[in-house]
């Protein structure tokens, strides 16, 4: 009886090791399968944290295969082609061929090749470059980033809506955004990212300038008295509040400010420009005869398209530090895009070509281009000729 009784109870206790036995190995299946995912989990944190080290590669061999494929079809580096239309942006940084599409901020040699491709994800992208710098961002938004060919510096963001940015060539940057405590606001930036200088404006301003030590900027305020149209040059120390100087009223509505050097600036106006010395004061001025058409502006040297639409003309005025004396070129067809070479001799892009004029107006050389291109950028000996979806390279020498 004894026997009959223990049997059972040895036969249940052995069903119960095997149940326990079964559940401790599922739970070691789980918790490998655990240690698994959170493996995985921790490795995909990594890979997102460092993301901006090898997403720029991957990008870039993927536009390297896809520019290889375009070179094999044109049987060379040039020309570049654009995705995206005619909406791209070309600059200069660090001697190379820059461009801004709605995606994708590349960096070019001049011989062609892809230094680096780095996607953006802004609206509305603007590009600015200087030295060896390029500057990038979003028009109506906050976000704004500073890169090299070799890396992106940083990416940051500011409180109010960004109306246009200007980059030195010491990588320092300016921003001028929009408030609701004052017409606008002035934040500046040093190279590392460091928020160095910002102020309230109490007046719009239309562009900045930095000086030649980059300590810091003159910009051109606008505003109405009595119905007109003013202009007022400050010049601003980015370890001050208070102007350096600040202009007469000019009677213009300033478009845009430059640095000429020694503290001097010109300035461009929609209907008259002039050139102001290191205190503000108006050394020479020039009216235009017929409507502004386009500018550039290279050292204490300007040149400027100016288009009469009723005779279909067009005129090329050189203003070589002193608008008292200017050299005017006149041409009877459609002049496309104007340009500055450090030599001071000037570009004038026609539709069948290019003159290149000294500063005296006379014709040096005319170089044959295409009518397909838009414009032009100079980078050393190279005019890089952008057109609706395509970048071509010529060379300027002689």
């Amino acid at each position: 009886m004894t026997k009959n009784v223990q049997k059972p109870k040895a036969a249940k206790q052995k069903k119960k090791n095997i149940y326990a036995m079964r559940q401790q190995k599922k739970r070691r299946k789980l918790l490998k399968r655990c240690g698994v995912f959170l493996l995985l989990v921790m490795a995909v944190l990594v890979l997102y944290q460092r993301r901006d080290s090898w997403m720029p590669k991957l990008e870039t061999i993927g536009l390297r295969h896809s520019a290889g494929q375009q070179e094999q079809e044109s049987s060379g580096k040039f020309p570049l082609y654009v995705t995206g239309g005619s909406d791209y942006q070309i600059g200069a940084a660090d001697g190379d061929l820059t461009v801004l599409t709605d995606s994708y901020l590349n960096f070019y040699e001049t011989g062609g090749s892809l230094d680096a491709a780095r996607q953006h994800t802004y609206g509305s992208a603007m590009l600015q470059t200087a030295g060896d710098y390029a500057l990038v961002y979003e028009s109506g938004g906050t976000h704004f980033r500073l890169d090299t060919p070799q890396k992106e510096l940083f990416e940051k963001t500011v409180s109010d809506s960004i109306i246009f940015g200007r980059v030195s060539s010491e990588g320092k940057i300016v921003l001028i955004t929009g408030s609701e405590t004052c017409a606008c606001k002035m934040y500046v930036f040093n190279v590392k990212g460091q928020q160095i200088y910002k102020r309230d404006c109490v007046e719009d301003i239309c562009d900045v300038c930095f000086h030649s030590d980059g300590n810091g900027c003159c910009a051109v305020s606008v505003y109405v008295q009595e119905g007109m149209l003013k202009s007022v040059v400050h010049s601003y120390s980015f370890t001050s509040k208070e102007d350096l100087w600040h202009s007469q009223a000019l009677d213009m509505l300033a478009v845009s400010v430059y640095n000429t050097g020694e503290g001097n600036v010109f300035v461009l106006g929609d209907t008259r420009c002039a050139f102001l010395n290191s205190e503000g004061i108006v050394q020479s001025s020039y009216n235009y005869p017929d409507a502004l058409a386009d500018c550039a502006v290279r050292n204490d040297r300007a040149v400027l398209m100016l288009s009469n639409q009723e005779k279909r003309t067009y005129s090329v005025v050189i203003l070589n530090g002193n608008a008292n004396a200017p050299v005017v070129r006149s041409y009877e067809k459609e002049i496309k895009d104007i340009g500055l070479l450090a030599d001071g001799n000037v570009l004038v892009q026609l539709r069948s070509g290019i003159d290149k004029l000294s500063e005296t107006g006379a014709v040096l050389q005319q170089i044959d281009v295409s009518d397909s291109y838009d414009g032009f950028l100079s980078i050393g000996s190279y005019l890089f000729m952008h057109g609706y979806q395509h970048i071509d390279r010529i060379e300027h020498r002689g």
